[in-house]
Formats: C-alpha cells, structure tokens, sequence
C-alpha cells in the first residue's frame, strides 16, 4: 500500500522519547490527533498534557532496564532525546563529553536494543544535518553526502555513531529503523531558535548581525518535520526503500538566516540591526570564551564556535529524496508559520505589557 495514503492507524501503539522537548511533544499532540495510543517518555521535565490515549511514564535512555519497560507493548517507537552539546574544542572536559556520549550513543543503543527484544516493529530517529556538515560550504546536501569529518562540538560527534546505530539495526524481517535529519527546526513556542532570538531582542541584545546577513540555510517548520516523521514511519515496511536510510527535511526555503528572520524581528516591532561584525573577528574571541568555560568556569559563550559557524556558514540540504520515497511535502508555508510565531510571542510581550507596533 501506498505510504501516502495508509492509515496512521498502521503504526499502533507509539513510545515518544524526549516527550517534553519541541519535537517530542509536538510529535504526542499529532499521534494522539490521528487516534493512536501514546507512551510519552519524559526525564525530568513534565509534559503538560492529559488525553485518555496518553500514557506518561518518567525514564532516562541511559538506563537499559528502563528502555526495556518503556518499549514493552510498543509497536512504533520515535526516538527524540537528545542532549544538544554544542560546545567543543581541546578544552573539553571528560565529563561534559562522557554525558552527551552517555545520552546520544549509549542511550540510543538502550533504545535500540530494547525495540529489538520487546518486538517492537519501527523505529524513527531524529537525527540532524550535523551528522554531515563538516563546517563548510555545501548548497547540495543530499542523501548521498557523507557523514562529517571534522567536529563543531560534542553533539556532532555523537550524532554520527548513533545514526549510523539506528540504520545498521534495520533488519528485514524484524527491526525497521530510518533517521530524518532537520536543519533549524523552528516554529511558535519551545524552538531553541526563536526562543533564543526574542530573549535577546526582548533585552536589547541583539545590537548589531554576524558575518553580513549569515549564512544560507533551509530550516524546517516543526508542523512539516512532524510530518516527516509520520509518513516516513507509515512508509517503513518489509522490503519498502526508506528502511535503513536517512532523509534530509527542510521547509525548500532557503534563505540567509537574518532573512529568514526578518519578518520575525520586524514583526515584534525591532529591526534587522544595520551593522555586522565579521566570522574572522569574532571567531577567536569565542573560541577563547569556550577555553575559559571549561578552565575558569566562566559563564559559556554568548556564541559556541559551532553555532557561529552554523550561523554563517551556507549549507542547503535538498528533501527531494524523502519527497521520493515516503512523499514528503511541507505542510506550513514559511510565511504562515511566520504569522504564527509573531501572533505568540506578540502575546508574551503582550502579557508583560510590552507590545510594540511593527517597524516601518
């Protein structure tokens, strides 16, 4: 049958890890509208939802034995915990590093193992465009781009074995596992982006741009991304193309990132700042900051040297295979999920009593 057209049905009874982040609960809310039973894994953030189809239980991917009570009776399993470690460089310490492996490798292969012997049939990872991205140029992203080289910061280096885990357990017959990799997941609420940028508006912080207008990027609205995960999970069947592969998803809207964000801003009543600091001057000072960080225990940079290079350096994926193989289209234009996230977050500002016109 046809991904496109089976039933949401198909894919039983669901375990959502990472069930109070931006993509988990997302993912909860769009199961439970589609009328499918739900197992929402949280750590320690409560997941502020109550449904009849929903079942919260409190759990760490780190621990095995957990994993296997959590993936009991599970017929489909979206893996979403991750720790973002975006800090790197010499000065790393152990600790920080052996946290993000603990969580994002070991902690995916917990899963793993347990959707194996619990008879669990589909798993779908969410991945990231990190597990490519060599912190260069690259406007063709594509499924054949091979894994990253050179490493940002700790979250690159964990998101590849754990991919590369969740691909490798496809088994046909058993297991079926895909991975979807996002670049810039945003939308109104809970996105670390959106979030970041109105905290630093709201402070009149954001006083001048970073190497021009930043770097090219096609981001993914969290309605198309969950969408994404949906017909990819419809689509994992014996024998079907997407099993034991992993697909880009991005809103096809590539843009600069102030840009992309300039009807965000403007839209709050704030403006594009008119003056840009050069990557090449402020490259060092953060790479400094980050050495301090781990040696002085300063506060952590305004900017990790990943995130600045993530924010001015282009790289474009393409989702023309996912369109392929599990028909992949977004369902959020940007321009709509823009009216969103200004309409909520005017309403924050609204409610400290802080509204603003929109800038001319």
């Amino acid at each position: 049958m046809n991904s496109t057209v089976r039933s949401t049905a198909y894919l039983g009874h669901c375990l959502v890890t990472g069930a109070a982040g931006f993509v988990g609960s997302h993912l909860v809310k769009a199961l439970l509208q589609r009328g499918l039973r739900v197992r929402a894994l949280v750590r320690n953030s409560p997941l502020p939802l109550q449904h009849p189809r929903l079942e919260c239980v409190q759990g760490d991917i780190r621990d095995a034995g957990q994993m296997q009570q959590a993936c009991a009776g599970i017929d489909t399993v979206f893996h979403t915990a991750a720790m973002i470690a975006t800090l790197g460089g010499r000065a790393v310490t152990p600790a920080y590093r052996e946290q993000a492996y603990a969580i994002n490798v070991t902690g995916t292969e917990n899963v793993i193992r347990a959707c194996q012997q619990q008879g669990v049939r589909r798993l779908i990872h969410t991945s990231s465009v990190d597990a490519c991205f060599n912190g260069e140029t690259d406007l063709h992203m594509h499924e054949h781009t091979p894994y990253a080289q050179r490493f940002g910061c700790v979250y690159q280096e964990t998101k590849v074995p754990a991919e590369q885990a969740v691909l490798a357990a496809n088994a046909p017959g058993g297991l079926l596992t895909c991975a979807l990799r996002p670049d810039g997941i945003w939308g109104a609420g809970g996105s670390l982006m959106l979030d970041t940028l109105f905290e630093k508006l709201k402070a009149r912080q954001l006083v001048v741009r970073v190497g021009g207008m930043g770097g090219i990027h096609d981001h993914v609205h969290i309605d198309n991304l969950v969408s994404a995960h949906l017909l990819a999970a419809n689509a994992l069947v014996p024998g079907g193309p997407v099993c034991g592969r992993a697909y880009f998803i991005s809103d096809g809207v590539p843009a600069r990132m102030f840009q992309f964000a300039r009807p965000f801003i403007e839209g709050l009543g704030y403006r594009v700042p008119r003056f840009s600091i050069p990557t090449a001057f402020l490259m060092p000072l953060m790479k400094a900051w980050e050495w301090l960080y781990f040696k002085a225990r300063i506060p952590p940079p305004m900017f990790t040297p990943h995130e600045l290079t993530k924010l001015t350096v282009s790289t474009v994926v393409s989702s023309a295979a996912a369109a392929r193989d599990f028909g992949y289209r977004p369902v959020k234009t940007v321009a709509e999920g823009m009216r969103e996230a200004v309409a909520h977050y005017r309403a924050i500002e609204g409610d400290a009593g802080a509204v603003r016109p929109p800038a001319l």
